[in-house]
């Protein structure tokens, strides 16, 4: 890979600019985390974006199938491909799944480069904003390990679980943008009813806890929830650790 050092005058940008690499365990949520990556650069030019290298690998090992039926461990994988990264150039790696971080410490543990958590991030946006009552939508796999819940209220927040219908709705979602890249009208209608329950009952919050889920944001802007999404969280954060001009990153 080539090394090119800022020219300087017009087209110059900061020495320490960093590169950022991708694990892309899916698809679309890969290319979603991208689009939400350069909406967050105030750019006028194309070298005031970063650096990226991406690796969109669905040959990984299914991060669900290995909680819901013990298949491989997505682990070792995972940890490698940040490696392969490492060497390409990145200085800043980032996985957007969140159900991949319920093995974090398995895969960003001596990392060589920067590996930012993605569910940590998310809620220190929503701590930021002073959120008070948080509803996580996160997949199967995270609801049963309540990654989410469990980090919630060690900050201080009050977490309202998804029952399991609900749980289910979410589910069926995240599959459907996993299949088609959309959500179906059925689904987005059970949504607007979930959302009313959640207000009604004082969430004044939701979370995005799954890649998947960026694209129901215009649903939740028709409500008074707040809502934090965990793609947004997590480009912010690399767009920091890759010291990116503060003037050129936007923020939620």
């Amino acid at each position: 890979m080539p090394k090119i050092k800022p020219l300087g005058g017009e087209v110059d940008w900061p020495i320490d600019e960093g590169t950022l690499g991708i694990v892309g365990v899916a698809p679309w949520a890969t290319l979603e985390f991208c689009k939400v990556l350069y909406t967050r650069v105030l750019a006028t030019k194309d070298w005031h974006y970063p650096r990226v290298i991406v690796d969109i690998n669905t040959k990984l090992p299914s991060r669900g199938r290995y909680f819901q039926l013990g298949e491989t461990d997505p682990s070792p994988a995972i940890k490698e491909s940040i490696s392969e990264l490492h060497l390409q150039g990145a200085t800043v790696v980032v996985v957007p799944c969140n159900t991949a971080h319920i093995l974090y410490d398995k895969w960003a543990e001596s990392a060589p480069v920067t590996v930012p958590h993605i569910v940590k991030e998310t809620l220190a946006l929503a701590a930021n904003a002073g959120s008070k009552v948080i509803t996580p939508f996160v997949s199967s796999s995270l609801a049963d390990s309540d990654l989410y819940g469990g980090f919630a209220e060690q900050l201080g927040f009050e977490c309202r679980r998804l029952k399991s219908d609900e749980q289910s709705l979410i589910a069926a979602i995240i599959n459907d943008v996993k299949i088609q890249g959309s959500v179906s009208n059925s689904n987005l209608e059970s949504l607007m009813h979930l959302n009313k329950t959640l207000q009604a009952e004082g969430v004044d919050t939701v979370l995005f806890g799954c890649t998947e889920l960026t694209i129901i944001g215009a649903e939740l802007a028709k409500t008074t929830l707040k809502y934090f999404d965990s793609n947004v969280a997590l480009a912010e954060a690399a767009l920091k650790f890759l010291h990116l001009p503060s003037e050129r990153i936007k923020t939620q």
